[in-house]
């Protein structure tokens, strides 16, 4: 498991030390993108697209839809 955080540079030995007493390492990174930006924006914009049918109520259960290929291929 990784785990970054971002802190001011007066945080970051008192956080070092509490990583050490619990025997975590904490990694500290000034320039991490989110990979969210790295997507390109038409899997981003599908990605957003979906979110939204799933909000409206528009989708199909994995199941149900398995079911659908079964009786239909059957």
């Amino acid at each position: 498991m990784r785990v970054v955080i971002e802190a001011d540079s007066q945080f970051k030995k008192m956080l070092e030390e509490i990583a050490v007493a619990i025997k975590a390492k904490i990694t500290f990174e000034e320039d991490e993108t989110d990979f969210w930006d790295e997507l390109p924006s038409h899997v981003q914009k599908g990605i957003l697209d979906a979110k939204t049918q799933v909000a409206e109520g528009n989708y199909k259960m994995h199941e149900d839809v398995l079911e659908e290929y079964k009786k239909r291929y059957k």
